[in-house]
């Protein structure tokens, strides 16, 4: 596999190994994909902060950092 099918692997957390549909496409093609991947996280990272601090907003404040480690015990989303 290339260089550029590789950091799109590492990117979305998969083994190279699910990828290897992506071999018949050029380095620009994947480095393509992998912005327009990068940017889809980011948007969806921002979307569900969102959403959480909307949804935290019916806690009353001085629970909200409570109900936050009830929601996420190790301190991340997931």
């Amino acid at each position: 596999m290339t260089q550029s099918v590789s950091a799109l692997a590492d990117q979305l957390g998969l083994p190279e190994s699910r990828l290897t549909a992506l071999a018949g496409y050029d380095a620009s093609q994947i480095a393509t994909l992998e912005r327009a991947v990068a940017t889809a996280m980011r948007e969806e990272d921002a979307a569900f902060d969102a959403a959480l601090d909307e949804a935290l907003r019916f806690v009353p404040r001085l629970l909200r950092g409570a109900a936050r480690g009830l929601l996420f015990p190790g301190g991340g989303r997931g």
